[in-house]
């Protein structure tokens, strides 16, 4: 795998301490990986999570059979995947709602629901091994009469999952979210306990819900259905998910909608604080939003916070997806910032929802075909990312490195390039022969590759557009910023 390092005046950044984030903060990305082929296995929606060895393990679905596969990468290329639903079995699949997965060290869970709808529960399976293998189908969920479906979940630092799902009476009628928890690492589970009971009128029937957990610390969030109002609500509890006492209108956007958004929220909790994304089309146009709320003090930070819009006034940004820290909080969303879709990541902290607006950068090379349904996981200072590449039809993965960029002219072992910010020409002097050199963007995207020599010394980036760029020569790794004068 390719990496693209910066080097800070002395050698290149290869340290496993996570990078502060700042207004210098910057994601190198690495080379796109394919996790598996689509027409084989399948790419949609798929979900991510890391093993004890931060090895990425990924589960998507194939539409039409509703099979169900996962792989892990091995350090050079993702595993040939493994089908984890049994034969015959068909679970419910579709861009809005499909599998989920969660970890804590190398054990891994994975839920969904059952095909029909109306019929099917909700099941697990489970690796001890960091997704090498997955046991058996376990049904997980206990309801009896009426529909289960929309199943996620919260794997806490002990390893055992929360599972949620919403529950009916009979088809349709009183649609409610209802938590299991395990005690074994998701050998059992308790029978199902309603916990946003206190919550006025019903949840969005065919909106997805969230679940996160850190210590004590559980929430619910999920979209209600308030005669039409579709907020987003966290139900919170303190006590390890034995009760939820209290709920909140987060994003507080009053998104009235007759029909149904099928789009729901993402979630995590850190340093007693949860952070959340969604999508909402209060504004007129699907745009995305982040929100935090402390849950020690019950307050939350106001109404949400939108995430970059699309270029295009008229574009759509939808299915947002959150993982981080309190200092690293990381998003990405699909959104049609021209005609197709293409993926987008940003970064902020929880003191500082602006940086969002700065560190907009997109994740996928490819722009032919739609590209949708990213998914993301954060660990150590590297953001992994996952979606389905519209024109290969496969998922694909990339991994990127948060840095800070040092912009200064480089000076090391009798070799400078400047100067930095540079203008038409980058000037280098102390390069003994003929090199070859690459300029990437820094979303990783090839932009000039061509040979250098001592008769020249200088490289021609006139044609580039400002920002900011990473050039590769004899083994250095050097960012620059191109700006007009």
């Amino acid at each position: 795998m390719k990496k693209l390092l910066f080097i800070l005046g002395f050698s290149a950044l290869q340290i496993s301490t996570p990078t502060p984030i700042n207004a210098q903060s910057v994601i190198v990305w690495e080379d796109t990986i394919s996790v598996a082929e689509g027409s084989i296995y399948g790419y949609t929606r798929p979900r991510i999570t890391l093993n004890r060895n931060n090895e990425p393990v990924v589960v998507f679905g194939k539409i039409g059979t509703g099979i169900l596969h996962a792989s892990k990468f091995n350090g050079n290329n993702f595993d040939t995947p493994i089908q984890v639903t049994p034969d015959n079995f068909q679970s419910y699949l579709s861009t809005w709602t499909g599998p989920e997965i969660d970890s804590n060290g190398d054990t891994i869970l994975i839920v969904f629901k059952q095909a029909p709808i109306e019929q099917g529960h909700v099941y697990s399976v489970r690796s001890t091994d960091g997704g090498l293998t997955f046991s058996d189908t376990l049904r997980t969920d206990s309801h009896g009469e009426g529909v289960a479906w929309l199943p996620n979940l919260a794997v806490n630092n002990n390893g055992n999952p929360s599972v949620i799902y919403m529950a009916h009476d009979g088809v349709w009628s009183n649609p409610r979210y209802v938590v299991t928890h395990s005690t074994d690492a998701g050998v059992s589970f308790s029978t199902e306990q309603e916990i946003a009971n206190t919550v006025p009128d019903e949840a969005c029937d065919c909106c997805p819900a969230a679940y996160a957990s850190k210590g004590n610390d559980h929430a619910l969030l999920y979209r209600n259905n308030e005669s039409n109002v579709r907020d987003l609500y966290a139900v919170t509890s303190n006590d390890g998910g034995v009760s939820f006492p209290n709920y909140e209108n987060i994003d507080q956007l009053f998104w009235s909608i007759t029909s149904c958004p099928s789009t729901g929220p993402d979630a995590f909790i850190d340093q007693s604080n949860l952070f959340s994304v969604s999508a909402s089309r209060a504004s007129g146009k699907y745009r995305c939003y982040v929100n935090k709320k402390d849950l020690l003090s019950g307050t939350n930070s106001n109404e949400a916070f939108m995430l970059p819009e699309p270029e295009n006034v008229n574009g759509i940004a939808n299915y947002p997806r959150i993982h981080g820290t309190y200092d690293s909080l990381f998003v990405v969303w699909q959104a049609s910032d021209n005609s197709n879709y293409e993926i987008y990541c940003a970064f902020g902290t929880a003191n500082d929802f602006t940086l969002f607006e700065q560190t907009k950068c997109q994740v996928n090379i490819n722009t032919t075909g739609t590209q949708l349904n990213p998914d993301l996981y954060y660990r150590d200072g590297f953001v992994h990312v996952v979606y389905r590449d519209g024109d290969s039809g496969n998922v694909m993965y990339r991994r990127g490195k948060l840095s800070n960029v040092g912009l200064s002219e480089y000076d090391k072992d009798n070799i400078k390039v400047f100067p930095n910010p540079c203008n038409d020409r980058l000037n280098t002097t102390g390069l003994n022969g003929v090199f070859k050199y690459t300029i990437y963007s820094i979303s990783g995207s090839l932009v000039i590759e061509n040979q250098l020599d001592t008769s020249s010394e200088s490289i021609d980036v006139g044609n580039l557009n400002n920002g900011l760029y990473i050039l590769e020569i004899k083994g250095m790794s050097i960012p620059f910023e191109k700006r007009n004068k």
